[in-house]
């Protein structure tokens, strides 16, 4: 059986010390995994690692985004590069056509070729692509650079995921993808607090749109060394652990070697795997519908609130509370899912937040209710996206087929970001009502799959559970398939 569940999918160990023995060379002895040791062990390696992989991911979501914030700059890029209304949708959308693509290239290569190399060498690309946005003097500039910049960004969130599962057990791996995945929210704020400063400079030939995308493709240049140096391949070798550290993490690895085996070679098989398996799919379409109000809001929330009768300048400070209010909101709600090891029921409350919150933004009139209304769709928007790409990633067995899962997850899911430029029509402004209401019904269809999902993982629960109680031998090669694994609901 699994060293950490149990047929009822309940932790096992409970706060008593586990001793294992370590099938490694290294160790010829059974080594103790105190609990209490293992809690600090884990906030070493959290302060250190997720840390890192925080800020790759805020400096990559900060660099997609900001050409929101530059097109409310005075002059915009718009202005500055002669984009009518649907050359702008475009350069926003097409980022995501080879986003999406290189996906699940990106999370397979990562074992092949490393999480050091890959992360490091994907952050160097794209920060360059970044800085250089701030010299594109037309349409045709904006257009390759996008492009490419969804190439080498795509390394990044999904390549984190695996990354993380890779390193802990996926009862904790809620909790710490809700610190990486509030970098998104930190990054809005972020980016609301860069844009008013630097929007309103201008020296010479340059102007404050450039200096928005200067500063932060120099700052995302400066993260790539740093994450060569930082990131572990191992974390039984991390440069920040002490001996007896490491030898807990060598421990850890084999406590979760059920669920990651590091000695798994790449075959098409698992990959194949991955793509007949239809719950990658549903968890994918999950992902679509919460993607379209994460990266719809993320990136027209300055010409929501422009509408609502501010400013540019101050349209970009008040995106800032919405942003940290999401963030709070969603590590508050991970820390619950992982204590009771539940997805779907999270995931639905998220969705259910962003559809009531639509609806508030597009039937008040009044400008406090309207803003209200933000904070509401705030509070769900990205709840669900980080519950859900751990859910299909924890109940994926096997590295590569978990990896090719949690890609075409991202593949899915990020497709709404080419969508939110055919949604978000400049025609549609200042309420982008339409907009809203195409959003309404996906985050509907998104609540029924959620539901349909955890059903269907729970009478999958059901069925291994009679399987072995009749006797069904523990089959760890059969991954996610073996009855003696259950799946998180």
């Amino acid at each position: 059986m699994n060293h950490s569940d149990n047929l009822d999918g309940e932790k096992t160990g409970g706060t008593s010390a586990r001793s294992l023995p370590i099938d490694n060379a290294e160790y010829d002895a059974v080594v103790p995994l105190d609990p209490k040791v293992e809690k600090k062990l884990l906030r070493r390696i959290d302060g250190f690692t997720i840390s890192i992989l925080g800020a790759l991911y805020l400096m990559s979501f900060l660099d997609r985004g900001n050409i929101g914030a530059a097109n409310v700059a005075t002059p915009s890029i718009s202005q500055a590069t002669g984009l009518s209304p649907e050359q702008y949708g475009a350069v926003v959308s097409v980022v995501y056509a080879t986003y999406v693509v290189c996906e699940p290239i990106w999370a397979n290569l990562l074992k092949i070729l490393s999480p050091k190399i890959v992360l490091s060498g994907t952050t160097l690309v794209w920060g360059g692509l970044t800085l250089g946005t701030a010299w594109a003097k037309n349409y045709q500039h904006l257009m390759a650079i996008r492009v490419l910049l969804g190439v080498f960004e795509a390394g990044v969130f999904p390549c984190i995921t695996v990354y993380v599962l890779m390193n802990y057990r996926r009862e904790e791996a809620g909790r710490r993808m809700s610190y990486i995945f509030s970098c998104a929210a930190f990054a809005g704020a972020v980016g609301g607090l860069i844009g008013f400063g630097l929007v309103r400079i201008e020296t010479g030939d340059t102007v404050g749109w450039q200096y928005l995308y200067i500063v932060e493709g120099c700052l995302s240049l400066i993260l790539a060394p740093i994450a060569y140096f930082w990131v572990p391949n191992r974390m039984d070798k991390a440069w920040f652990l002490n001996a007896k550290q490491r030898e807990q993490a060598m421990v850890r690895y084999q406590v979760n070697k059920a669920d990651y085996n590091e000695e798994e070679q790449f075959a098409w098989a698992e990959v194949k795997k991955a793509l007949l398996a239809w719950p990658v799919y549903a968890a994918g379409t999950i992902q679509f519908c919460a993607d379209i109000t994460l990266y719809g809001i993320s990136t027209f929330m300055p010409q929501i609130i422009r509408a609502m009768g501010f400013s540019n300048v101050n349209a970009q400070l008040l995106t800032v509370p919405v942003y940290v209010w999401g963030a709070s909101v969603f590590m508050f709600v991970a820390w619950f899912s992982d204590k009771y090891r539940m997805r779907s029921p999270f995931i639905v409350l998220g969705l259910s937040l962003n559809l009531l919150g639509y609806i508030l933004l597009a039937t008040i009139e009044s400008v406090a209710g309207r803003y209200t209304a933000l904070y509401v769709i705030s509070a769900g928007i990205y709840i669900t996206p980080g519950l859900n790409v751990t859910w299909i990633g924890g109940n994926t067995r096997g590295h590569f087929k978990r990896s090719t899962a949690v890609g075409l997850n991202q593949l899915i899911g990020n497709s709404a970001g080419a969508a939110i430029g055919t949604i978000y029509l400049s025609t549609l402004a200042p309420r982008y009502l339409q907009s809203m209401y195409i959003s309404m019904g996906l985050t509907a269809v998104g609540i029924v799959t959620a539901v349909v999902l955890g059903l269907h993982f729970k009478r999958q629960n059901g069925i291994k559970r009679q399987l072995v109680a009749e006797g069904a031998p523990d089959q760890p090669e059969l991954g996610d398939h073996n009855p003696h694994f259950q799946y998180m609901i």
